[in-house]
């Protein structure tokens, strides 16, 4: 085992004895050079890498000016010194380019290495290091580091032959570990595939594989059983939105008991607890309704996965206006509805389309489902809960592999970088 010597530094508490304690100030300069060039290739930095930024569309967010943006070299690593508290954003860059100032980018005063302290930087994101050198209005807000902090920075610095092999062998050993979580994450989505497939079939096949089949004439659902009807969405629910209280009159939302359901809480799919709550002044007060346990909920607008989604209440509780309810009548099994919006997911996105336009409440009326006698609908529904539930453990034991893989990345970096582990 190596010599090791205490830092002082509470992240890196020790460094093997032939290694040094550097300032950020005395390896690398501080980049604040103007471009001032014409057509610059503008850059962004991302978790994946240092990229070019396509400036042509919207999302681009064209500056009117790139004339104070920083000139970017091959080899700068570059430094998200905002949000600290998220952030685990640095890299170096492949590419030339020019890039915002708000960024630290930073360039080395002499031969190093750039990719060994682009892991170490990876490594205080992470432990919520750089946190402590930060500044910002509060810990749930922005929280961001100055360049002087940054300068400040004290590094690890072994060798640049030592410096070399680390990052030789922390590219390789990632490789490996990469292509496992891509492994998995590729095994998730062939379950999330046949979970779809799954709740599909069932949905509009029923559970009897014998049953005489007859042509439904409608694009989602194919052919059905011979004895199962057809009917709009709208004859077998009431179909609403919720409305959001006037958020400026404290009386609707302080001390609130009532569950408010925002959008993105649609994701939860099973509904049992809302971050906001409102009072019953601010119920009486505004389009939204108290609604009873067993409610399908479904995501209205968003680009996002959002509009399409489905839900299942719970509790009894409000939504806000960008969510539409469904309380089915007797006739319909509310876990049945559930499954067939899970079907029909991809093809109410298709028809909507994937821009910001909602889905309207006529549409959802207008949409035909199977329909199976109440009995079987609920047979139906406790068979894919079973199967769903099945499938869903399986996903779990992938995340959860993915998850430490992630973690074991993470170690083995610092163990490289802090000198813990030999090259």
């Amino acid at each position: 085992m190596r010599d090791m010597i205490s830092t002082g530094i509470v992240w890196c508490p020790s460094i093997p004895s032939d290694w040094e304690i550097r300032r950020v100030k005395n390896c690398f300069y501080i980049s604040k050079v103007k471009a001032g060039t014409k057509n610059p290739v503008v850059l962004k930095l991302a978790r994946s890498g240092v990229q070019v930024k396509d400036v042509t569309v919207n999302g681009g967010q064209m500056a009117e000016s790139y004339d104070d943006y920083n000139p970017v070299q091959v080899g700068d690593l570059l430094l998200n010194p905002m949000d600290l508290y998220s952030g685990a954003n640095c890299n170096v860059s492949e590419v030339e380019g020019v890039i915002s100032p708000a960024y630290v980018n930073l360039r080395a005063k002499e031969s190093i290495n750039p990719f060994f302290f682009d892991y170490y930087f990876k490594i205080q994101y992470w432990t919520m290091a750089m946190f402590a050198h930060g500044k910002g209005v509060s810990y749930d807000n922005r929280w961001t580091i100055n360049a002087e902090s940054v300068k400040a920075y004290e590094l690890p610095f072994p060798s640049v032959d030592e410096q070399d092999l680390i990052v030789d062998s922390i590219k390789k050993r990632s490789i490996q570990i990469d292509a496992l979580i891509t492994n998995a994450e590729k095994q998730i989505e062939k379950l999330k595939s046949y979970k779809q497939s799954v709740i599909t079939e069932t949905v509009t096949k029923g559970l009897d594989s014998d049953v005489q089949m007859k042509e439904s004439g409608v694009e989602w659902i194919g052919e059905i059983p011979e004895h199962w009807q057809l009917s709009h969405i709208g004859n077998l629910a009431e179909i609403g939105s919720g409305g959001t209280p006037n958020r400026n009159i404290p009386e609707y939302w302080k001390d609130g008991t009532i569950p408010w359901m925002s959008s993105g809480e649609i994701n939860l799919e099973y509904v049992n607890d809302t971050a906001e709550k409102i009072t019953e002044e601010g119920l009486n007060n505004s389009n939204a309704k108290l609604l009873p346990k067993n409610t399908v909920m479904l995501g209205l607008i968003g680009q996002g996965k959002t509009k399409g989604l489905t839900a299942i209440l719970n509790i009894e509780c409000c939504c806000n206006q960008n969510l539409a309810y469904l309380i089915p009548n007797r006739f319909l099994f509310y876990k049945y509805l559930f499954y067939c919006f899970k079907a029909m997911y991809v093809y109410i996105r298709g028809i909507v389309g994937e821009s910001q336009a909602g889905i309207y409440q006529g549409f959802l009326k207008k949409q035909y489902i199977p329909l199976p006698r109440i009995s079987e609908q609920q047979a139906i529904s406790d068979f894919l809960n079973h199967k769903c539930s099945q499938i869903d453990k399986l996903i779990a034991l992938k995340q959860q592999k993915i998850e430490k893989l992630q973690q074991y990345k993470k170690s083995l970096i610092y163990e490289y970088v802090t000198g813990k582990k030999e090259v």
